[in-house]
């Protein structure tokens, strides 16, 4: 394929099923290069120190709760390794751990397949359901391509921490994709969104989601995914069920102090710049009640537009910056906003979008500064110089802000052209 019909195919919105075209050849074996590069030296740094690149301490905590689960004792009354409030406590809904229940029959090589090609396997399945949202042809290709291209988002910090941990959060993504990528006409689209908040509650703004770009019947399967998993939470932990669902899943003390320099959230920025106390509570709020609301009507024009990945890319950062507790690797995300952009730079003298991919890569990168002497793996773990940590040390929150905002400008760009070159107005100029 040309390079031109390369630089159309970024340029064009994305197209109906019929019209799908198959990933372009020259980016194809660029990926597969360069993926497969990236994906062996991760290996290789893996083999040589597992101990810190695949620990899958929080598979481990899973595993414990699926072993409560079978000795019937409870996940929540107690934290499920060691005695600390706001330490290894069940912060999931009772229907995730039920699907943990297989865990606590696994220990040492099995765990770690799981945890590891697992999640590596989870992931290639999201950046197939990314690229299949841009409009590119579900075929060999793309199936094939979708590895290399997991294999570079290793090396993005919070995908790389969630391997490292045996987290959930690559699991949660790639399930909303998968939903996501299902055309609307799909009478189980929004099955999967309801399953992932049945997991965890997050994911439930994808429901907003849903109901803001008027897919009314997916929104409503969605939810009624969601009440089936809280059903089955109630019907097989009863106790458990009620303690979450009373007020648990409210407490963010469960996963710690929100000054925790581990939460890259809105609420953690808050609080270890000015503090929670008082009217910065409420200040708090109201900052994630307008971030939320604006993602999600510059989501619904994206939509509109066909331009769903940057939609959904929009929604998924901003539910992370929103909520109360964001850990590094919840920051899941990014990784699709890389898939998204690296989408985007095709397009002949795409500076800015070249420039907004470079600065993305570098905020959200993990291990790539330790391969040229760096000390710290990523920009969020330098000691603060000159009072500007509150930048770098939040970065992911910023970054989403930017994003927000760039976005907003550019449709706002794009309305008053569009108004511009109307057929009504050109008729009336």
């Amino acid at each position: 394929m040309s390079s031109s019909a390369v630089e159309a195919l970024a340029d064009a919105p994305v197209p109906s099923r019929s019209d799908r075209r198959p990933l372009p050849w020259p980016v194809f074996w660029t990926v597969l290069v360069a993926g497969l590069l990236a994906l062996g030296w991760y290996v290789k740094e893996v083999l040589a120190d597992r101990a810190d690149l695949l620990h899958l301490m929080d598979l481990g905590v899973y595993r414990i709760a699926g072993t409560r689960i079978l000795d019937g004792i409870s996940i929540y009354d107690t934290p499920l390794a060691g005695h600390t409030r706001g330490v290894w406590e069940f912060v999931y809904a009772p229907f995730a751990a039920l699907l943990f229940v297989p865990l606590a029959k696994l220990d040492g090589n099995p765990l770690v397949l799981v945890g590891g090609i697992g999640n590596f396997a989870l992931l290639t399945l999201a950046v197939g359901a990314a690229l299949s949202i841009l409009g590119y042809r579900r075929d060999l290709r793309l199936v094939v391509a979708s590895v290399p291209l997991a294999g570079l988002l290793l090396w993005i910090e919070p995908i790389r921490e969630t391997m490292a941990f045996g987290q959930v959060n690559i699991l949660l993504m790639a399930i909303v994709l998968v939903d996501l990528a299902l055309p609307d006409s799909a009478r189980v689209k929004g099955v999967l969104i309801g399953i992932a908040a049945g997991i965890k509650l997050t994911p439930a703004f994808f429901v907003l989601y849903l109901l803001f770009t008027r897919r009314y019947r997916a929104a409503a399967v969605a939810t009624g995914s969601l009440a089936a998993t809280v059903l089955i939470g109630f019907i097989l932990l009863p106790h458990d069920s009620k303690t979450f669902w009373s007020g648990a899943f409210a407490d963010p003390a469960r996963v710690g102090v929100p000054e925790n320099p581990s939460n890259e959230s809105l609420r953690g920025l808050f609080a270890r710049s000015i503090g929670l106390v008082g009217g910065m509570q409420l200040l708090w709020l109201a900052c994630a009640a307008l971030i939320g609301l604006a993602c999600l009507l510059l989501a619904r024009r994206l939509s509109f537009s066909g331009r769903e990945l940057l939609a959904v890319v929009l929604c998924g950062l901003a539910t992370t910056a929103v909520s109360p507790y964001s850990w590094v690797h919840h920051w899941v995300w990014l990784g699709a906003l890389i898939i998204y952009l690296l989408y985007a730079s095709l397009r002949r003298w795409a500076v800015l979008t070249w420039i907004g991919l470079a600065l993305t890569f570098a905020i959200s990168s993990g291990g790539v500064l330790m391969l040229f002497g760096a000390d710290e793996s990523s920009i969020l773990t330098y000691p603060s110089w000159d009072h500007l940590g509150v930048l770098y040390h939040n970065a992911y929150i910023w970054l989403t802000v930017v994003i927000i905002v760039v976005v907003a400008i550019t449709e706002l760009v794009r309305h008053r052209r569009d108004r511009h070159t109307s057929p009504e107005a050109v008729s009336a100029a």
